[in-house]
């Protein structure tokens, strides 16, 4: 890397105006401000590059993929007195090219920063059916709703019948009143050319939800992108306990990815090793063991089945199906979440 220099100083042996120099041939000192200068007391500056823009792909889409056109040698410095000229329309489904047109974002999931629109509030009267959403829609345009709290206003494949800015209608025989304050809501267009006008690109950064509550786990999926109705909520868990063994006063407990913390109430119950039933504080905690106090007559590591319920987990999410931060899933894709037991 070089820096440049700002004019050197009058009088200055180096008084030949902006020069570039090596860093490393500099001298290394620091003004007042604790900016670096060099042998004649000019300030260092180095130039840095910024981001690389974005590149849009050459892959053609539509008509024929190339086209051949003669041109005299001239024109071609006599390499032939043919070129293939790139022709038809770029493929917006490829590449970094939808993706710049849709405010592309959080590279390498490839999320779309907008490309869908967000539907706030919809009312049916048995004929047509409004729905409030700032959008680029147009009537013919063809559209799937989803995510609203009245499921009869969630359309696939709809027709728009009317659009502005503000509103766009379809015809429709829903009518479940009005529903306002959506969150969730949004519409897609099947027919649009590209995420920016509203097709949506697709795909997820799956957020982490391991230990909220049901409810936030929920909100954070949706806001990731997964639809509500491809979010499902297993039954409770409670770690199963598979051995227990007590050394010293120290009871130690098998429970895979049980989850717990140090300082946790755990309340032990079902082991054939009854003496352990009951309640603790946990003292240690690993991936699939946890620890408390026992005194009692050590046990030797033994195979033993009994649950392991805290209550502070209850409620909140033990699993997820789809691992936290994994990119490049479809919005369309499935996930389940697995709560702690709640009672």
């Amino acid at each position: 890397m070089s820096s440049y220099n700002l004019p050197a100083a009058v009088g200055s042996p180096s008084g030949t105006g902006a020069e570039s120099i090596t860093i490393g041939d500099t001298a290394t000192t620091q003004n007042n401000n604790g900016n670096y200068t060099d042998s004649a007391g000019n300030l260092r500056v180095d130039f840095v590059w910024g981001n690389f823009p974005k590149q849009p792909n050459d892959e053609r889409a539509d008509g024929t993929p190339t086209a051949t056109e003669s041109y005299d040698a001239s024109g071609n410095k006599s390499w032939t007195s043919k070129s293939t000229i790139a022709s038809a329309r770029l493929n917006q489904a490829l590449s970094d090219h939808a993706a710049i047109e849709a405010e592309w974002a959080n590279f390498p999931s490839f999320v779309e920063a907008a490309g869908n629109y967000k539907v706030t509030a919809a009312s049916g009267d048995g004929t047509t059916v409004t729905y409030t959403s700032q959008n680029n829609l147009s009537a013919g345009d063809v559209v799937n709703i989803t995510g609203l709290t009245a499921s009869a206003y969630n359309l696939s494949s709809a027709t728009v019948a009317t659009a502005n800015k503000l509103k766009f209608t379809v015809t429709n025989a829903a009518n479940a009143g009005e529903i306002t304050g959506q969150w969730y809501g949004k519409v897609e267009s099947t027919t649009a050319a590209s995420a920016a006008d509203g097709a949506g690109l697709g795909y997820i950064n799956v957020p982490n939800v391991v230990g909220l509550t049901t409810a936030s786990a929920l909100d954070a999926l949706k806001d990731a992108g997964y639809e509500a109705a491809n979010i499902t909520t297993s039954s409770a868990v409670t770690p199963a306990i598979s051995n227990v063994a007590l050394t010293s006063n120290v009871a130690t407990i098998t429970a895979n990815a049980h989850g717990y913390a140090t300082g946790q109430s755990v309340v032990i119950a079902g082991l054939t090793n009854t003496v352990l039933n009951g309640t603790y504080t946990i003292t240690g905690a690993a991936t699939n063991t946890f620890t408390f106090a026992k005194t009692n007559d050590d046990i030797v590591s033994v195979a033993d089945t009994g649950t392991a319920k805290v209550m502070a987990k209850a409620g909140t999410v033990k699993t997820q199906s789809t691992a936290a931060g994994t990119g490049s899933v479809a919005t369309t894709a499935t996930i389940t979440i697995a709560p702690y037991f709640a009672s």
